[in-house]
């Protein structure tokens, strides 16, 4: 999320156990630093996926937490990624910074068991879609016109979780073209690389995920550069 910075403000208030005992409502806040000629549009579809994004992460914690959400294992990213897709929420605030390059935008969300389930569901039909590509539209591997986030970075990580490595990179390459500072972009192709034992290509994702303010890819670099 071009030279995108993550920031998570997370205020959480639990529903009355009589009421909405399977609900999580989260504040989130997300920046996101904008890249020249970016649009309007773009740029803050993406912040508020960020924002968006985050919320379900911080919401499956503590739901699993209480035992209302099960353990999706490595269709999670995938499957959190529809979940932000689908979630509704409220703009508390949305701002460009003095240089007019970070657009922030705080969220509030009532995020529910039923969000993840639907979203679980949405995953195994886009899967089943997926599966009746031709050679042709595999290799491709066009991209959608529209601002499409959640859904195109879902199909990256089954790709990925399908050990589908080139046709995961090629996707990730045309993602790149089309949102080319999105922090989550380059953490997904470091995935890829490590999968196909190219590390050199690996770090280099992972440097630019984290510079684009992606904390866990700084991390992750640090480790595999010690």
């Amino acid at each position: 999320m071009i030279s995108a910075m993550v920031l998570l403000n997370t205020a959480f208030l639990w529903a009355s156990e009589d009421k909405l005992k399977d609900s999580i409502e989260i504040v989130s806040e997300y920046t996101y630093q904008l890249s020249t000629g970016e649009s309007e549009n773009l740029y803050e579809s993406l912040c508020l996926f960020g924002a968006k994004y985050k919320a379900v992460f911080l919401s499956a914690k503590y739901l699993a937490h209480k035992g209302l959400l099960r353990d999706y294992g490595n269709k999670e990213k995938e499957i959190f990624c529809l979940a932000a897709d689908g979630i509704r929420v409220s703009v508390i605030d949305k701002k460009i910074d003095d240089t007019g390059r970070k657009c922030s935008m705080k969220i509030k969300s009532r995020i529910r068991v039923t969000d993840f389930m639907k979203a679980e569901i949405k995953n195994g039909e886009f899967e089943d879609m997926e599966k009746k590509f031709s050679w042709k539209e595999e290799m491709e591997q066009h991209v959608f016109n529209s601002i499409e986030p959640g859904k195109e970075l879902s199909r990256a990580y089954r790709y990925l979780r399908q050990r589908h490595w080139r046709i995961a990179i090629i996707y990730l390459n045309h993602l790149e073209k089309k949102y080319p500072n999105w922090d989550e972009i380059y953490f997904a192709k470091a995935i890829g690389f490590y999968a196909t034992n190219n590390q050199t290509a690996m770090i280099e994702a992972l440097n630019t995920s984290c510079k684009l303010g992606n904390r866990e890819a700084c991390e992750d670099a640090k480790s595999f550069l010690h």
